[in-house]
């Protein structure tokens, strides 16, 4: 018995040499080695998430960067952990002239159903989010597909300099079949690691390695993706040790993690704003002077503390929280200044009444603002600084589905979400401050703002689409058709047991990679 114990003893260190001096494959280039599960390990990934995708079409609303974050899509580049863009699906990209982008595709690279990622399937797929997914239009409005060869596409675009590779990056534009019907796991056809086999809306995804993916092949073999939208029991979930990653934690809850010694916190910061976005078509906001003095009377500080646990800042500009621009974070609403906001409002018209609540021509001054996920302390903070300056405000907390419901009847005042704003500038200003921009839910239409983004659609330099991207951005806070509160902080909670798991500030979409494995038990 003890010779077979020195026996196996003596394999099992041989294995480890030997995997411990492999070679690390280089990109694009399929590991079948390194996709064998260790089968003393954990052999199924389960993620709990507030949302799952809503549907297995990416050009659905709440789908693509959910199929994206699980390891199902991809795009043709992606972002790493240092803000560099990557080729992905693409192998390479350059431009050619000012206008122009030539992209090779990687000409071993398939959907899971055999189908070659060609140029037409690429030209066909963006094409078809273009269409069809209105938060996919900021990134490709601007460019034109044609063929070069079968794996070589030309991108045009109407302005000089437009950094394709950037736009091409966004969770919006995954590579999909056009060609195939994305209502079923047995008709859905994309290019990830993971396949979709099984999906309940608003409860469970599973999905199960691709054996023919394209790269590097993935370690674990199964991941189970559950829809938890409480809180609270999502971090049981985690606590329990039923779900190895937990998404958004909120900072409220990152208590219940101290000392933990299965679990760590990810909190890497996000390069996205805490945005109220306010409808304008409603009467009581179309004067700026109401708008400014809901900005005014904020205390950004205290609303950071009772909404992330000081896990964030306070900014006052859109832009602000992405890294080139933060020396805006303070601009216009230079401090908490109830005394300015009290004053707007009765230049306004609107006066305190004997019960503290302003009105103007017998019309109490009402906000009722929508929230949803982890905003629901934010929402309650807001509603009792507001209510110090008269205002009679009231939350209404619920599911996301509620707020775009809202939106299309235009039965809403105010919302809260937050966009990304790393990227090309233009791109994302123009979706949230054009007159047609599909993240401008208020409906802002400024000759002025108008301009300057017709300026910055024409500068040559990253100097000039610097500045004027600052003077867009502080346009915007001066005339707040949405206030800016703070960057929203991202806490998951990780599994010790997991290894590769990477800090990213879009971990929205990165938390799985063909790294990821378990230790052994």
């Amino acid at each position: 018995m003890k010779k077979i114990v020195l026996v196996c003893f003596i394999i099992v260190i041989i294995t480890v040499l030997g995997c411990s001096n492999k070679a690390v494959p280089t990109s694009g280039e399929s590991d079948k080695a390194s996709g064998e599960a260790d089968k003393s390990a954990k052999q199924e990934f389960v993620v709990a998430g507030q949302e799952i995708a809503a549907s297995l079409d990416p050009v659905k609303p709440l789908t693509s960067p959910y199929l994206r974050n699980i390891g199902a899509a991809e795009a043709l580049f992606k972002v790493n952990a240092k803000g560099e863009i990557e080729p992905a699906l693409a192998d390479s990209a350059k431009e050619t002239e000012p206008t122009a982008w030539e992209i090779k595709l990687r000409p071993h690279a398939r959907f899971w159903s055999g189908k070659p990622v060609d140029a037409n399937a690429v030209i066909a797929s963006l094409e078809r989010s273009k269409a069809l997914d209105l938060q996919a239009k900021p990134f490709l409005d601007e460019l034109t597909f044609s063929k070069v060869d079968d794996y070589t596409v030309q991108v045009r675009t109407k302005r000089n300099h437009v950094q394709v590779p950037l736009n091409l990056s966004y969770y919006q534009t995954v590579i999909h079949n056009a060609e195939a019907k994305h209502d079923a796991v047995d008709t859905m056809d994309m290019t990830g690691m993971y396949k979709v086999v099984e999906f309940t809306p608003k409860q469970k995804m599973v999905l199960e390695a691709n054996k023919t993916y394209w790269g590097k092949a993935p370690v674990i073999p199964r991941i189970v993706f559950e829809e938890i939208g409480d809180e609270q029991t999502r971090v049981l979930s985690a606590l329990s040790g039923r779900s190895d990653v937990a998404l958004n934690i909120a900072a409220s809850s990152m208590a219940r993690f101290a000392g933990h010694k299965e679990i760590r916190l990810s909190a890497t910061p996000a390069a996205n704003t805490q945005t109220i976005y306010i409808n304008l078509n409603k009467p009581q906001f179309q004067d700026v002077k109401v708008r400014q003095a809901l900005s005014w009377a904020l205390d950004r500080k205290e609303l950071v503390v009772f909404a992330t646990e000081g896990q964030s800042f306070p900014i006052t500009t859109w832009l602000s929280s992405n890294p080139a621009y933060a020396e805006t974070r303070n601009s216009v609403y230079t401090k908490h200044d109830p005394d300015k906001a009290a004053q707007l409002l009765d230049e306004a018209g609107w006066k305190k009444g004997a019960d503290g609540i302003r009105s103007k021509d017998g019309t109490p001054l009402t906000l009722r603002l929508m929230t949803w996920g982890g905003d629901k302390a934010l929402g309650e903070a807001l509603q009792n600084q507001w209510s110090k300056i008269g205002i009679k405000a009231e939350v209404q907390h619920g599911d996301y589905s509620l707020i775009e419901t809202a939106r299309k009847s235009g039965n809403w005042d105010a919302s809260i979400e937050a966009w990304n704003t790393f990227g090309d500038e233009l791109t994302l200003l123009t979706g949230q401050y054009g007159p047609e921009g599909s993240a401008n839910y208020g409906g802002f239409k400024d000759e002025p703002t108008k301009l300057l983004l017709a300026q910055l659609a024409e500068a040559t330099n990253q100097a000039s689409r610097h500045e004027l991207a600052l003077k867009i951005n502080q346009r915007v806070a001066e005339q707040a058709p949405v206030i800016s509160l703070f960057p929203r902080p991202q806490i998951t909670a990780v599994s010790q047991s997991l290894n590769g798991f990477e800090d990213h500030f879009r971990q929205f979409e990165n938390v799985v990679n063909a790294n990821l494995s378990f230790r052994a038990k």
